[in-house]
């Protein structure tokens, strides 16, 4: 009966061995998956920044063409100022002329 006993015990120790093996890849694994989270949730959280980041280049672009548009409205208002000034000028040379004249009579 003692070697049956021995050779029982014997068993039990290399599955017990077996067993702590076990727990200890299974632990690894549990402490793997944690850390792949961690990394998961700060990758996350660095899309979310990116996205607001992007959220917030594409309001200035759309401020800079908004911009654009204004800057051309401006110019063309320059334009015809300087189109309304010139013929102005012109009027004004005409009306001194017609005075210059009048009075040299």
């Amino acid at each position: 009966m003692e070697p049956l006993v021995a050779e029982v015990s014997a068993q039990l120790d290399r599955v017990a061995a077996q067993n702590r093996q076990v727990v200890i890849a299974v632990s690894q694994v549990a402490d793997a998956v944690t850390r792949q989270s961690d990394n998961v949730q700060f990758l996350l959280g660095e899309v979310a920044e990116l996205k607001t980041g992007q959220a917030r280049l594409e309001q200035n672009v759309s401020g800079l063409h908004r911009l654009e548009q204004t800057v051309t409205a401006l110019q063309e208002d320059i334009s015809s100022l300087k189109t309304d000034q010139n013929g102005l000028s012109h009027k004004v040379d005409l009306i001194l002329k017609i005075l210059q004249s009048g009075n040299g009579r």
